[in-house]
């Protein structure tokens, strides 16, 4: 990885937010969240090529809703948006890359720290109208702001395989609010 201080960050913000007191999600709960993220880096199986953020930056929101059926466990839906921040795309071009819905399983397994699984169904990537398919594998955690408020940092390992077989590393920071 080519931005190792950033990876270093990121371990040292989950070891400080591992020390934080938050409290189990309980069954019936519902949570809405917003969550941006960049990727950094990918390696293209299909073109035995690396990039990592200093060919583009394309930053993504996520949107979510999740509802816990069992205490610790949630289902949820997010809705993913991603532009192109730089370069500036080639005239013609749109800076809107990517539009995905992400149905998930997350886990809340040990406080402060939760796991997801999540699929990737993307009608649009490459900011053209083209579909791709794939998974995630989510690692995080969440520290309590307020009785209704989480801050969020996770990593997340995106994996697609239509358009072409990929694999990335993504760092996440987002809130959760109980409603």
């Amino acid at each position: 990885m080519t931005h190792p201080r950033l990876f270093g960050a990121l371990v040292l913000a989950l070891a400080t937010v591992a020390s934080s007191a938050a409290r189990a999600d309980n069954k019936g709960d519902i949570v809405q969240t917003d969550t941006l993220g960049m990727n950094m880096y990918t390696y293209n199986f299909s073109k035995s090529k690396s990039t990592d953020v200093t060919d583009a930056q394309n930053l993504s929101e996520f949107i979510g809703l999740h509802y816990y059926v069992i205490d610790h466990l949630r289902l949820g839906m997010n809705v993913q948006f991603t532009e192109q921040l730089a370069p500036t795309p080639a005239t013609g071009e749109s800076r809107f890359r990517t539009f995905a819905l992400l149905p998930q399983v997350g886990w809340n397994f040990y406080k402060p720290f939760f796991a997801a699984l999540v699929l990737t169904l993307a009608p649009r990537t490459s900011g053209t109208n083209t579909f791709d398919a794939g998974f995630q594998g989510v690692f995080g955690a969440s520290f309590e702001l307020s009785s209704r408020v989480r801050a969020n940092i996770a990593l997340e390992v995106p994996v697609n395989f239509v358009v072409a077989t990929t694999i990335g590393v993504t760092p996440l920071v987002g809130i959760s609010i109980g409603l």
